[in-house]
């Protein structure tokens, strides 16, 4: 961190409620964002991807980088603006991290003190500045997540992107995709790898896990969440699931 930055400018609150469906349209900050909802379930879009965010997870988001925002819930957000300075050293790309208990605690106190110093009742500043700190070496301890799912251009992927996230137990083949906008699944193969850097199963399955933890988070059993996703059994989810993250579903709860 730069050392002519006072620690109370390190950190802004940044605070919110949101209803089931409601969108916050594109947009940007010159600082970084720490996007957390403290309470729901949340989609984000930036220009190349699409992240679903469960409670107890969060999205870093560097300066600039547009953004927009869908609640898939009742949502309450607690999130964090950190200076462009400090935020480098977490470095220029979106990434998702598990909130830790610890951190989640923080955040919602933080931004509760931010919101009783906005109407002028006096706050320590010691108490401040020590939150700031905390609250930044948190968010770099924190474990990252390897869920990314890579946002197509193409209107014709975009199409099937949008049909996969909707229905995500319906999973149709390449071939009856193909057939469907007029193309040959060898062509749409290699769309599909040329637009998200995946491939068809591949990308479905980063769908697959993100929506999970959504539902994970939400106490749904692995038997329901195996169906949900389209899976002929749990053993075969919580198989592909370990794959991705190490660790079961079970064990990840």
């Amino acid at each position: 961190m730069d050392e002519s930055l006072k620690p109370t400018e390190l950190i802004i609150g940044l605070s919110s409620e949101h209803g089931y469906k409601e969108i916050t349209y594109a947009h940007s900050h010159l600082r970084a964002q720490l996007l957390y909802a403290s309470k729901g379930t949340i989609q984000v879009f930036t220009e190349h991807q699409v992240w679903i965010i469960p409670p107890r997870c969060a999205l870093w988001i560097p300066p600039r980088i547009e953004h927009s925002v869908i609640a898939l819930s009742q949502v309450k957000l607690n999130t964090a603006l950190i200076e462009e300075n400090a935020a480098q050293r977490m470095g220029e790309h979106c990434f998702l991290i598990r909130v830790s208990p610890l951190l989640h605690e923080l955040l919602i106190r933080f931004n509760e003190l931010d919101q009783l110093k906005q109407t002028g009742l006096s706050i320590s500043q010691k108490l401040l500045a020590a939150l700031h700190l905390i609250i930044f070496d948190e968010i770099q301890r924190s474990h990252s997540l390897a869920i990314q799912i890579p946002w197509p251009k193409d209107p014709r992927l975009v199409r099937i992107c949008e049909m996969l996230f909707a229905f995500p137990n319906q999973l149709k083949d390449l071939n009856t995709w193909a057939d469907e906008i007029g193309t040959s699944s060898r062509t749409l193969m290699r769309m599909f790898q040329r637009e998200t850097g995946m491939s068809y199963r591949a990308w479905i399955q980063q769908m697959h896990i993100a929506l999970a933890l959504a539902k994970i988070a939400e106490g749904q059993s692995i038997n329901q969440i195996s169906d949900a996703l389209g899976y002929t059994n749990a053993s075969a989810f919580s198989a592909m699931f370990k794959r991705h993250l190490g660790k079961t579903p079970q064990q990840f709860r």
